[in-house]
């Protein structure tokens, strides 16, 4: 008898032709199909993390871990272009994104290779001001190219600029009191002077402002404060701010202390006491001269 065989045709999957993330296709995950093996430790701070992660950020750190753990690899050399493919992020942005994964301590650098830092307890949150703040997400967006019709509006603005000179000096000599006008006014906005015990006139300011402008010294919130503190000793004595001013103008003083005028005038007055005293002596001196000169009677026996 002759042996036969029976071949069994497994039914297809429904997802074999099915891509992943198309429009009404159905997609299952399956471990099947392979399966990251991950610390829960891991997946737990991912899920609750100490630091703020962007959606950007999440996506790069699980590339990453594609990359890497999916391997049973540490870490491992990726270039901005496979990360891109894998996330849908243009390759221009992934290295700025990847720096600030470095810098939180999520990802470490070992040479050229990249991975994620197992220490979750070193993920921390980097200080960054509003401007940088501001100034990173501008470089994200990418710019589209300028075409010919903006280069040829942009030269003929400049063409007519250059043409109007009388216009374009008045407007620069404006230009330059304005920025005078509102960095005055910026800096009375920015600083808090609460701490002196009445604000100085204009002019006085000025010259002060001036002054400081021309040794090169700062008028920071550190200044307004310490000036502060001995004006309200100075308004205590019975001088006001704009006296104090005008004595640090005058005597040309980066600094203000009350006792350097206490001292002046003490030192002042000592002078011109001791001068008055030398006068007086010599006055006291000169009456008893005077006193005792002999009149023409004075041999004569009364």
């Amino acid at each position: 008898m002759n042996n036969l065989a029976e071949v069994y045709k497994f039914p297809e999957r429904l997802e074999a032709n099915v891509k992943q993330h198309d429009a009404g296709g159905y997609v299952k995950a399956d471990i099947e199909q392979g399966y990251d093996r991950l610390a829960q430790k891991l997946t737990d701070t991912l899920a609750n993390p100490p630091v703020k992660l962007s959606a950007r950020e999440y996506q790069i750190v699980f590339a990453v871990i594609s990359k890497t753990y999916r391997w049973q690899k540490k870490n491992d050399w990726m270039t901005n272009t496979q990360i891109s493919s894998l996330t849908g992020i243009d390759s221009t942005n992934i290295g700025k994104i990847i720096k600030g994964l470095i810098a939180k301590k999520v990802l470490f650098r070992d040479g050229k290779n990249t991975g994620i830092n197992p220490v979750v307890s070193e993920w921390q949150e980097i200080a960054i001001s509003q401007n940088q703040l501001k100034t990173s997400q501008k470089r994200l967006v990418k710019s589209p190219p300028k075409t010919s019709q903006k280069r040829l509006a942009n030269s003929s603005k400049t063409t007519k600029k250059l043409v109007e000179n009388d216009c374009h000096i008045r407007k620069e000599t404006n230009t330059k009191d304005n920025n005078k006008k509102i960095n005055k006014k910026s800096l009375l906005e920015s600083l808090d002077f609460s701490t002196w015990p009445a604000m100085p006139s204009n002019q006085i300011f000025d010259d002060w402002i001036a002054m400081r402008k021309s040794k090169k010294a700062s008028v920071s919130q550190t200044v307004i404060n310490n000036f502060g503190a001995q004006f309200q000793i100075a308004f205590q004595n019975g001088l006001s701010v704009d006296e104090c001013l005008s004595e640090c103008i005058t005597r040309n003083w980066q600094g203000f202390k009350y006792s350097w005028i206490a001292n002046s005038n003490q030192n002042l007055s000592q002078s011109f006491g001791s001068q008055s005293r030398f006068v007086g002596d010599q006055l006291a001196a000169l009456q008893h001269s005077v006193a005792h000169i002999p009149t023409p009677h004075d041999d004569e026996v009364l």
